[in-house]
């Protein structure tokens, strides 16, 4: 996976529009936005992956979405679920002005905890929702037979949602092709479907 590694800007900023992230500059958020290590490597995964579909759950303000869609140049549909419907929003829109007009964007307020299936699949799925055991895996369960590629985020800096992933990657083992650990700053961890 050095690859991926040397795919990364040393800034998101190289790549994308500062002002996306709103929060660059506020207490609390400028440490990871800047860090140089985080949403740099969103984008280096997609551009290595080059997903044409890409669902996230626990979309948020959209930084990592929108990072993930700067690294694909085949993408043609997003799709975040958010529990906030303002963030929601707020997230469509700014993708909406910020990404090409022919990528279908839609963020909408769904608690992921709620589904029993997805209504469609993607060729990357990215997890940052509920850290909770019980939630990080319910959503993992969302991804069977529904993506090639899993991006769990935060899986050095949340314990429960690290033991969910270990423990659905080693119930599954069977159709998983492989896994990979990114150092970033808080740990990003890919599972690649058979097929």
């Amino acid at each position: 996976m050095e690859e991926i590694y040397s795919l990364k800007p040393a800034s998101i900023f190289e790549v994308g529009d500062e002002e996306f992230f709103f929060e660059r500059e506020e207490e609390g958020h400028s440490d990871y936005i800047n860090s140089g290590s985080h949403y740099e490597l969103f984008y280096a995964i997609s551009k290595y992956y080059d997903p044409d579909s890409i669902l996230e759950i626990g979309t948020r303000n959209g930084y990592s979405l929108y990072s993930l869609s700067l690294g694909s140049t085949t993408l043609n549909k997003i799709v975040g679920y958010e529990l906030d419907s303002e963030s929601a929003t707020r997230t469509e829109e700014n993708l909406t002005e910020s990404l090409a007009e022919n990528i279908d964007i839609r963020v909408e307020t769904i608690n992921s905890q709620e589904l029993e299936s997805l209504d469609d699949s993607y060729y990357l799925i990215h997890i940052d929702g509920d850290t909770t055991f019980e939630g990080r895996y319910h959503d993992l369960e969302l991804t069977r037979g529904k993506a090639r590629v899993v991006l769990v985020s935060d899986f050095f800096s949340e314990r429960s949602g690290r033991d969910a992933a270990q423990r659905f990657v080693y119930d599954n083992r069977h159709i998983i092709k492989k896994t990979h650990v990114i150092e970033s700053l808080r740990g990003l961890y890919i599972i690649e479907y058979v097929g």
